[in-house]
């Protein structure tokens, strides 16, 4: 478990693990990319085994990485699968 105020150490940390999921799913869950799971504080606790959500974070609004993220999530939520 991790708790509320802990620093996420990113891949290949200790507080980290990565879980490949549709981008569908990822978007419509607002889950935060492995990549992007460095340096970010946890707002509250997270259980073992759970994923970590933007909400579940603190970060930089004025960080050029997040910035991108978010607008291209914006962007691109409204995708169809490539089986449609």
């Amino acid at each position: 478990d991790l708790a509320a105020g802990e620093t996420l150490d990113g891949e290949g940390g200790a507080t980290v693990w990565g879980k490949l999921i549709p981008a569908e799913r990822s978007l419509a869950e607002a889950r935060l990319p492995i990549g992007l799971a460095h340096g970010v504080v946890l707002k509250g606790p997270v259980k073992a085994g759970n994923m970590v959500s933007w909400s579940d974070i603190e970060f930089d609004t004025y960080d050029d990485t997040i910035i991108t993220r978010r607008q291209m999530e914006q962007a691109y939520s409204g995708l169809k699968s490539a089986t449609d």
